[in-house]
Protein backbone atom coordinates (compact mmCIF):
# COMPACT_ATOMS: atom_id res chain seq x y z
CA UNK A 1 0.00 0.00 0.00
CA UNK A 2 1.58 3.59 -1.08
CA UNK A 3 1.93 5.94 1.87
CA UNK A 4 0.67 9.04 2.07
CA UNK A 5 2.92 11.94 1.43
CA UNK A 6 2.21 14.94 3.07
CA UNK A 7 2.28 18.18 0.93
CA UNK A 8 1.85 21.75 1.82
CA UNK A 9 -1.36 23.24 0.25
CA UNK A 10 -1.79 27.16 -0.99
CA UNK A 11 -3.22 28.00 1.91
CA UNK A 12 -1.03 26.39 4.38
CA UNK A 13 -3.09 23.71 5.19
CA UNK A 14 -1.30 20.00 5.17
CA UNK A 15 -3.00 17.60 2.45
CA UNK A 16 -2.21 13.84 2.21
CA UNK A 17 -1.71 12.73 -1.49
CA UNK A 18 -1.47 8.97 -2.50
CA UNK A 19 0.30 7.67 -5.73
CA UNK A 20 -3.50 6.55 -6.99
CA UNK A 21 -5.12 10.27 -6.81
CA UNK A 22 -3.05 11.50 -9.41
CA UNK A 23 -5.90 12.42 -11.86
CA UNK A 24 -6.98 15.15 -9.09
CA UNK A 25 -5.98 18.96 -9.49
CA UNK A 26 -3.76 19.90 -5.87
CA UNK A 27 -6.46 21.83 -3.76
CA UNK A 28 -9.38 21.14 -5.89
CA UNK A 29 -12.08 17.86 -5.43
CA UNK A 30 -11.84 17.88 -9.32
CA UNK A 31 -10.49 15.74 -11.67
CA UNK A 32 -8.36 17.57 -13.98
CA UNK A 33 -10.20 15.90 -16.73
CA UNK A 34 -13.82 16.66 -15.48
CA UNK A 35 -12.53 20.90 -15.08
CA UNK A 36 -10.99 20.96 -18.40
CA UNK A 37 -14.11 19.26 -20.40
CA UNK A 38 -16.36 21.76 -17.87
CA UNK A 39 -14.48 25.18 -19.31
CA UNK A 40 -14.99 23.65 -22.66
CA UNK A 41 -18.22 23.19 -23.01
CA UNK A 42 -19.31 26.53 -21.26
CA UNK A 43 -16.81 28.37 -23.53
CA UNK A 44 -18.39 26.88 -26.29
CA UNK A 45 -21.84 28.05 -24.84
CA UNK A 46 -20.80 31.04 -24.45
CA UNK A 47 -19.02 31.80 -28.47
CA UNK A 48 -23.03 29.71 -29.33
CA UNK A 49 -24.92 32.66 -27.31
CA UNK A 50 -23.09 35.74 -28.78
CA UNK A 51 -23.54 34.51 -32.96
CA UNK A 52 -27.14 32.99 -31.84
CA UNK A 53 -27.45 36.92 -30.55
CA UNK A 54 -26.22 38.67 -33.64
CA UNK A 55 -28.67 36.75 -35.88
CA UNK A 56 -31.73 36.77 -33.59
CA UNK A 57 -32.71 40.40 -34.63
CA UNK A 58 -33.67 40.63 -31.29
CA UNK A 59 -36.33 38.17 -30.88
CA UNK A 60 -36.06 35.29 -28.29
CA UNK A 61 -38.38 32.35 -29.59
CA UNK A 62 -40.69 33.33 -32.21
CA UNK A 63 -39.46 36.38 -35.36
CA UNK A 64 -41.44 37.20 -38.83
CA UNK A 65 -42.06 34.77 -41.08
CA UNK A 66 -39.40 33.81 -43.68
CA UNK A 67 -39.99 34.93 -47.09
CA UNK A 68 -38.99 32.81 -50.13
CA UNK A 69 -38.77 33.13 -54.00
CA UNK A 70 -39.00 30.41 -56.13
CA UNK A 71 -36.18 30.29 -59.33
CA UNK A 72 -39.26 30.36 -61.38
CA UNK A 73 -40.86 33.35 -59.88
CA UNK A 74 -37.86 35.71 -61.57
CA UNK A 75 -38.21 37.66 -64.85
CA UNK A 76 -34.87 37.92 -67.22
CA UNK A 77 -33.69 41.35 -67.53
CA UNK A 78 -30.47 41.65 -69.28
CA UNK A 79 -28.88 38.53 -70.68
CA UNK A 80 -30.58 35.52 -71.91
CA UNK A 81 -32.31 32.55 -69.78
CA UNK A 82 -35.65 30.31 -68.83
CA UNK A 83 -37.48 29.18 -66.13
CA UNK A 84 -37.38 25.50 -65.71
CA UNK A 85 -39.06 23.11 -63.17
CA UNK A 86 -38.85 25.73 -60.13
CA UNK A 87 -35.66 27.28 -61.20
CA UNK A 88 -34.49 30.31 -63.46
CA UNK A 89 -31.83 28.80 -65.83
CA UNK A 90 -29.21 32.17 -66.90
CA UNK A 91 -27.70 30.68 -70.23
CA UNK A 92 -25.70 33.59 -71.16
CA UNK A 93 -24.07 36.98 -70.73
CA UNK A 94 -25.18 40.02 -73.07
CA UNK A 95 -22.62 41.84 -75.27
CA UNK A 96 -21.25 43.93 -72.10
CA UNK A 97 -20.99 40.56 -70.02
CA UNK A 98 -24.06 41.39 -67.55
CA UNK A 99 -27.04 39.10 -66.68
CA UNK A 100 -29.91 40.56 -64.47
CA UNK A 101 -32.61 38.78 -62.68
CA UNK A 102 -35.45 40.26 -60.89
CA UNK A 103 -38.24 39.65 -59.13
CA UNK A 104 -41.30 41.42 -56.95
CA UNK A 105 -42.10 40.71 -53.66
CA UNK A 106 -44.79 41.33 -51.33
CA UNK A 107 -43.56 44.21 -49.41
CA UNK A 108 -41.86 43.61 -46.27
CA UNK A 109 -39.77 45.50 -43.51
CA UNK A 110 -35.89 45.37 -43.87
CA UNK A 111 -35.02 45.95 -40.63
CA UNK A 112 -36.84 42.78 -39.50
CA UNK A 113 -34.45 40.57 -41.92
CA UNK A 114 -30.72 40.95 -41.67
CA UNK A 115 -29.79 38.11 -43.82
CA UNK A 116 -30.73 37.03 -47.77
CA UNK A 117 -30.17 33.93 -49.19
CA UNK A 118 -29.26 33.06 -52.14
CA UNK A 119 -29.39 29.16 -53.45
CA UNK A 120 -27.31 28.38 -56.58
CA UNK A 121 -25.64 25.72 -58.80
CA UNK A 122 -23.93 25.56 -62.18
CA UNK A 123 -21.26 27.92 -63.36
CA UNK A 124 -17.90 28.60 -62.55
CA UNK A 125 -17.62 30.68 -59.02
CA UNK A 126 -14.52 31.56 -60.44
CA UNK A 127 -15.18 33.39 -63.57
CA UNK A 128 -18.55 35.48 -62.21
CA UNK A 129 -19.20 38.14 -60.21
CA UNK A 130 -22.40 38.21 -58.36
CA UNK A 131 -24.57 41.12 -56.78
CA UNK A 132 -27.96 41.55 -54.95
CA UNK A 133 -29.95 44.47 -55.63
CA UNK A 134 -33.32 45.48 -54.12
CA UNK A 135 -35.54 48.74 -54.41
CA UNK A 136 -37.73 49.75 -51.41
CA UNK A 137 -41.13 51.90 -51.39
CA UNK A 138 -39.75 54.96 -50.04
CA UNK A 139 -37.48 55.47 -52.77
CA UNK A 140 -38.48 53.57 -55.68
CA UNK A 141 -36.13 55.41 -58.68
CA UNK A 142 -32.91 53.79 -56.48
CA UNK A 143 -31.57 50.30 -56.86
CA UNK A 144 -29.60 49.38 -53.87
CA UNK A 145 -26.30 46.95 -54.48
CA UNK A 146 -24.53 44.43 -52.13
CA UNK A 147 -21.58 42.42 -53.25
CA UNK A 148 -22.60 37.94 -52.69
CA UNK A 149 -19.50 36.17 -52.01
CA UNK A 150 -20.30 33.52 -53.93
CA UNK A 151 -17.15 30.32 -54.27
CA UNK A 152 -19.91 27.61 -55.58
CA UNK A 153 -21.44 26.54 -52.34
CA UNK A 154 -25.42 26.06 -52.74
CA UNK A 155 -26.37 28.79 -50.67
CA UNK A 156 -24.84 32.30 -50.91
CA UNK A 157 -25.50 34.32 -47.66
CA UNK A 158 -25.22 37.93 -47.56
CA UNK A 159 -25.83 40.23 -44.19
CA UNK A 160 -27.11 43.32 -44.44
CA UNK A 161 -28.26 46.92 -42.25
CA UNK A 162 -28.55 50.16 -42.75
CA UNK A 163 -25.81 50.86 -43.76
CA UNK A 164 -25.43 48.96 -46.47
CA UNK A 165 -29.52 50.48 -47.38
CA UNK A 166 -30.76 48.06 -46.30
CA UNK A 167 -34.06 49.72 -44.40
CA UNK A 168 -37.69 51.14 -45.09
CA UNK A 169 -39.64 48.38 -47.09
CA UNK A 170 -38.20 46.48 -49.71
CA UNK A 171 -40.49 45.93 -52.69
CA UNK A 172 -38.18 43.96 -55.83
CA UNK A 173 -35.09 42.06 -55.73
CA UNK A 174 -32.62 41.00 -58.06
CA UNK A 175 -29.57 38.70 -59.24
CA UNK A 176 -26.63 40.59 -60.84
CA UNK A 177 -24.14 38.26 -62.44
CA UNK A 178 -20.87 39.42 -64.34
CA UNK A 179 -18.41 37.96 -66.11
CA UNK A 180 -17.74 34.87 -67.90
CA UNK A 181 -20.57 32.30 -68.24
CA UNK A 182 -18.93 29.41 -69.20
CA UNK A 183 -22.05 27.20 -68.14
CA UNK A 184 -25.23 28.12 -67.14
CA UNK A 185 -26.23 29.26 -63.54
CA UNK A 186 -29.09 27.75 -61.67
CA UNK A 187 -31.09 30.29 -59.48
CA UNK A 188 -33.18 28.01 -57.27
CA UNK A 189 -34.31 30.12 -54.97
CA UNK A 190 -34.06 33.38 -52.76
CA UNK A 191 -34.95 33.20 -48.96
CA UNK A 192 -35.37 35.72 -46.44
CA UNK A 193 -34.70 33.69 -42.88
CA UNK A 194 -36.63 34.41 -40.16
CA UNK A 195 -34.79 35.93 -37.61
CA UNK A 196 -35.25 35.27 -33.74
CA UNK A 197 -32.98 32.99 -31.05
CA UNK A 198 -34.78 29.53 -31.55
CA UNK A 199 -34.30 29.51 -35.58
CA UNK A 200 -30.98 31.19 -34.84
CA UNK A 201 -29.95 27.76 -32.71
CA UNK A 202 -31.84 25.27 -35.03
CA UNK A 203 -29.83 26.61 -38.03
CA UNK A 204 -26.38 26.52 -36.36
CA UNK A 205 -27.35 23.08 -35.13
CA UNK A 206 -28.68 22.04 -38.82
CA UNK A 207 -25.25 23.54 -40.59
CA UNK A 208 -22.88 21.95 -38.05
CA UNK A 209 -24.80 18.25 -38.73
CA UNK A 210 -24.90 18.49 -42.34
CA UNK A 211 -23.21 16.26 -44.39
CA UNK A 212 -20.44 17.46 -46.39
CA UNK A 213 -20.16 15.68 -49.99
CA UNK A 214 -17.29 15.75 -51.77
CA UNK A 215 -16.35 17.97 -54.67
CA UNK A 216 -13.05 18.98 -56.56
CA UNK A 217 -12.09 20.79 -53.77
CA UNK A 218 -12.49 18.44 -50.83
CA UNK A 219 -8.53 17.45 -50.44
CA UNK A 220 -7.75 20.99 -49.65
CA UNK A 221 -10.94 22.17 -48.24
CA UNK A 222 -13.12 19.72 -46.86
CA UNK A 223 -15.85 21.94 -45.20
CA UNK A 224 -15.68 24.84 -47.88
CA UNK A 225 -19.25 25.04 -47.67
CA UNK A 226 -18.75 26.34 -43.79
CA UNK A 227 -18.06 30.11 -45.79
CA UNK A 228 -22.38 30.22 -45.52
CA UNK A 229 -22.61 29.11 -42.38
CA UNK A 230 -23.51 31.51 -39.31
CA UNK A 231 -20.56 30.80 -37.91
CA UNK A 232 -17.47 28.19 -38.47
CA UNK A 233 -17.32 24.90 -36.17
CA UNK A 234 -13.42 25.09 -36.65
CA UNK A 235 -13.72 28.71 -35.58
CA UNK A 236 -16.34 28.22 -32.73
CA UNK A 237 -13.73 25.19 -31.22
CA UNK A 238 -10.94 27.47 -31.66
CA UNK A 239 -12.37 31.11 -30.08
CA UNK A 240 -13.85 27.96 -27.54
CA UNK A 241 -10.12 26.96 -27.12
CA UNK A 242 -8.95 29.95 -26.20
CA UNK A 243 -11.27 31.19 -24.08
CA UNK A 244 -11.39 27.88 -21.97
CA UNK A 245 -7.50 28.24 -21.45
CA UNK A 246 -7.92 32.39 -20.27
CA UNK A 247 -10.27 31.16 -17.75
CA UNK A 248 -8.55 28.40 -16.70
CA UNK A 249 -5.67 31.06 -15.82
CA UNK A 250 -7.97 33.29 -14.28
CA UNK A 251 -10.23 30.24 -12.20
CA UNK A 252 -6.20 29.31 -10.63
CA UNK A 253 -5.00 32.51 -10.15
CA UNK A 254 -8.37 33.22 -8.16
CA UNK A 255 -8.72 30.24 -6.40
CA UNK A 256 -5.14 29.81 -5.96
CA UNK A 257 -4.50 26.56 -7.91
CA UNK A 258 -1.30 25.30 -9.17
CA UNK A 259 -1.52 25.19 -12.73
CA UNK A 260 -1.74 22.02 -14.07
CA UNK A 261 -0.44 21.55 -18.09
CA UNK A 262 -2.97 18.48 -18.15
CA UNK A 263 -6.05 20.59 -18.34
CA UNK A 264 -4.77 22.79 -21.20
CA UNK A 265 -3.84 19.85 -23.10
CA UNK A 266 -7.55 18.32 -22.05
CA UNK A 267 -9.38 21.35 -23.34
CA UNK A 268 -6.94 20.70 -26.96
CA UNK A 269 -7.81 17.65 -27.08
CA UNK A 270 -11.24 17.81 -26.66
CA UNK A 271 -11.71 20.36 -29.15
CA UNK A 272 -10.04 18.28 -31.72
CA UNK A 273 -11.62 15.61 -31.11
CA UNK A 274 -15.40 17.08 -31.77
CA UNK A 275 -14.05 18.29 -35.27
CA UNK A 276 -12.58 14.94 -35.89
CA UNK A 277 -15.45 13.04 -34.89
CA UNK A 278 -17.59 15.02 -37.49
CA UNK A 279 -14.84 14.54 -40.34
CA UNK A 280 -15.29 11.14 -39.47
CA UNK A 281 -18.91 10.98 -39.38
CA UNK A 282 -18.69 12.99 -42.88
CA UNK A 283 -16.31 10.05 -44.36
CA UNK A 284 -18.69 7.60 -43.77
CA UNK A 285 -21.59 9.83 -45.07
CA UNK A 286 -19.56 10.34 -48.08
CA UNK A 287 -18.86 6.05 -48.23
CA UNK A 288 -22.77 5.79 -47.87
CA UNK A 289 -23.60 7.91 -50.78
CA UNK A 290 -20.50 6.45 -53.12
CA UNK A 291 -21.83 3.20 -52.56
CA UNK A 292 -25.64 3.85 -53.58
CA UNK A 293 -24.52 6.23 -56.72
CA UNK A 294 -21.91 3.95 -58.37
CA UNK A 295 -21.80 -0.10 -56.66
CA UNK A 296 -22.28 -2.87 -59.44
CA UNK A 297 -22.56 -0.40 -62.15
CA UNK A 298 -20.55 -0.74 -65.66
CA UNK A 299 -18.68 2.48 -66.41
CA UNK A 300 -20.86 3.92 -68.94
CA UNK A 301 -23.69 3.67 -65.74
CA UNK A 302 -21.19 5.00 -63.58
CA UNK A 303 -20.56 8.15 -65.71
CA UNK A 304 -24.18 8.51 -66.07
CA UNK A 305 -24.84 8.54 -62.37
CA UNK A 306 -21.74 10.99 -61.56
CA UNK A 307 -22.18 15.00 -61.44
CA UNK A 308 -21.26 15.62 -64.45
CA UNK A 309 -23.68 13.16 -66.61
CA UNK A 310 -25.08 15.64 -68.54
CA UNK A 311 -20.97 16.51 -70.01
CA UNK A 312 -20.56 13.05 -70.44
CA UNK A 313 -24.43 12.57 -72.33
CA UNK A 314 -23.26 15.56 -74.48
CA UNK A 315 -20.17 14.28 -75.42
CA UNK A 316 -21.32 10.84 -76.44
CA UNK A 317 -23.81 12.73 -79.24
CA UNK A 318 -20.10 14.28 -80.23
CA UNK A 319 -18.70 10.87 -80.56
CA UNK A 320 -22.06 9.47 -82.60
CA UNK A 321 -21.13 11.95 -84.70
CA UNK A 322 -17.73 11.56 -85.64
CA UNK A 323 -15.73 8.96 -87.86
CA UNK A 324 -14.03 5.98 -86.48
CA UNK A 325 -10.55 7.28 -84.50
CA UNK A 326 -8.25 8.72 -84.43
CA UNK A 327 -10.18 11.90 -85.85
CA UNK A 328 -7.98 15.62 -85.25
CA UNK A 329 -10.33 17.34 -82.78
CA UNK A 330 -10.15 20.88 -80.92
CA UNK A 331 -11.69 21.20 -77.87
CA UNK A 332 -12.49 25.03 -77.53
CA UNK A 333 -14.20 25.90 -73.99
CA UNK A 334 -14.14 29.15 -71.63
CA UNK A 335 -14.13 26.83 -68.34
CA UNK A 336 -10.50 24.96 -68.69
CA UNK A 337 -12.62 22.23 -66.00
CA UNK A 338 -15.03 21.51 -69.00
CA UNK A 339 -12.45 20.95 -71.49
CA UNK A 340 -10.56 18.79 -69.48
CA UNK A 341 -13.12 16.74 -68.52
CA UNK A 342 -15.11 16.56 -71.84
CA UNK A 343 -11.74 15.93 -73.57
CA UNK A 344 -11.49 12.49 -71.76
CA UNK A 345 -15.24 11.72 -72.75
CA UNK A 346 -13.88 11.87 -75.79
CA UNK A 347 -10.51 9.84 -75.81
CA UNK A 348 -9.69 7.94 -77.83
CA UNK A 349 -9.90 10.56 -80.65
CA UNK A 350 -6.93 12.62 -81.25
CA UNK A 351 -8.13 15.59 -78.80
CA UNK A 352 -6.72 18.84 -78.19
CA UNK A 353 -7.21 21.03 -75.50
CA UNK A 354 -5.33 24.14 -73.79
CA UNK A 355 -4.70 22.66 -70.21
CA UNK A 356 -3.86 26.44 -69.56
CA UNK A 357 -6.40 28.75 -67.32
CA UNK A 358 -6.69 31.18 -69.84
CA UNK A 359 -8.96 31.11 -72.84
CA UNK A 360 -6.85 29.50 -75.79
CA UNK A 361 -8.14 30.93 -79.29
CA UNK A 362 -6.29 28.70 -82.07
CA UNK A 363 -4.81 30.53 -85.65
CA UNK A 364 -6.46 29.24 -88.51
CA UNK A 365 -4.00 27.71 -90.00
CA UNK A 366 -3.65 25.19 -87.01
CA UNK A 367 -7.32 23.91 -88.03
CA UNK A 368 -6.08 21.75 -90.97
CA UNK A 369 -8.55 20.76 -93.67
CA UNK A 370 -10.71 18.02 -91.75
CA UNK A 371 -10.50 18.94 -88.31
CA UNK A 372 -13.34 19.01 -85.83
CA UNK A 373 -13.40 22.18 -84.04
CA UNK A 374 -15.85 21.64 -81.33
CA UNK A 375 -17.09 25.10 -79.20
CA UNK A 376 -18.68 24.20 -75.56
CA UNK A 377 -19.91 27.78 -74.55
CA UNK A 378 -16.68 29.65 -75.78
CA UNK A 379 -16.65 32.87 -76.68
CA UNK A 380 -13.08 33.00 -78.67
CA UNK A 381 -14.78 32.58 -82.21
CA UNK A 382 -18.20 32.56 -84.28
CA UNK A 383 -19.84 30.67 -86.67
CA UNK A 384 -21.51 32.05 -89.66
CA UNK A 385 -23.69 29.78 -90.85
CA UNK A 386 -25.30 31.35 -93.48
CA UNK A 387 -21.62 31.49 -95.07
CA UNK A 388 -20.21 28.44 -93.42
CA UNK A 389 -17.16 30.02 -91.74
CA UNK A 390 -15.55 30.03 -88.19
CA UNK A 391 -15.04 34.02 -87.46
CA UNK A 392 -12.17 35.28 -85.59
CA UNK A 393 -12.02 38.49 -83.71
CA UNK A 394 -9.99 40.30 -85.46
CA UNK A 395 -11.64 39.74 -88.66
CA UNK A 396 -9.53 36.18 -89.90
CA UNK A 397 -12.06 33.31 -90.86
CA UNK A 398 -11.91 29.94 -92.12
CA UNK A 399 -14.05 27.94 -94.32
CA UNK A 400 -16.28 25.38 -92.03
CA UNK A 401 -19.05 22.86 -92.31
CA UNK A 402 -21.88 22.60 -89.41
CA UNK A 403 -21.91 18.52 -88.12
CA UNK A 404 -23.77 19.19 -85.11
CA UNK A 405 -25.33 21.52 -83.19
CA UNK A 406 -27.11 20.00 -80.16
CA UNK A 407 -28.41 23.37 -77.95
CA UNK A 408 -27.25 26.88 -77.43
CA UNK A 409 -23.71 27.36 -76.94
CA UNK A 410 -22.64 23.79 -78.61
CA UNK A 411 -21.01 23.65 -82.20
CA UNK A 412 -19.06 20.86 -83.55
CA UNK A 413 -18.00 22.02 -86.96
CA UNK A 414 -15.87 20.00 -89.42
CA UNK A 415 -13.04 22.96 -91.81
CA UNK A 416 -12.29 22.95 -95.25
Amino acid sequence: MARPVPVASPRGEDTRLSAGAESVVVGTREPWWAIAASLFVAAVALVVAVVVASHSGGNALEGPPAITIAGDQFALARGGGQASEGTYVLESLDASGLGIVSARVHAFAAEAYPRVEWKLRGADAAAVELSFLWRTLEQPKRSFRAPIEWRGEKVASVGLGPRDGWSGTITGVALVVRGRLSQPLILESCTVPSPSAAAAVGEIARQWSVPFPFNGRSIHLPFDAERSNYASLLIVIAVAQGLATAGYFLLARFRRWPRDPRVLGAIFLIGWLVLDIRWQTNLWRQLAQTVRQFAGKTADEKHLAADDHALFELMQQVNGALPAPPSRIHFLADNRVLRTRGAFFLYPQNVYHDPGRERHVPNPDQLRSGDYALLLWYSGLRYDREHQRLLWPDGRDKPADEILSPSQGILLVRTR
